[in-house]
């Protein structure tokens, strides 16, 4: 049986939750069912990318983590939009994972 990976939140992303009214879920969501991933050259971080009902509105949204051996830990996430995408990786910043 395949081990579920631990996902830890950083106080970064808590504070980002709070400040943004995002539901408490959503980052780890968006690490399970992401439908793009991307490694971001600019931050050494990946990302995880994800439309999702946000506010009223389907919108794309961007979580940033770290992977290390026993966890992954979620830095950051916030509402992107896909022009951001395409200028990020047309940059050659992000690439696809």
């Amino acid at each position: 049986m395949a081990h579920k990976i631990q996902v830890v939140y950083t106080e970064h992303l808590k504070r980002r939750l709070i400040f943004r009214r995002i539901p408490y879920s959503l980052p780890e969501e968006i690490f399970h069912q992401a439908t793009e991933r991307f490694y971001d050259y600019a931050t050494m971080r990946h990302i995880a990318v994800m439309a999702v009902q946000y506010r009223g509105k389907r919108r794309w949204m961007m979580i940033a983590y770290d992977v290390f051996p026993d966890r992954v830990e979620i830095v950051t996430i916030h509402p992107i939009e896909r022009k951001q995408i395409q200028q990020r990786l047309l940059s050659g910043r992000w690439i696809y994972e």
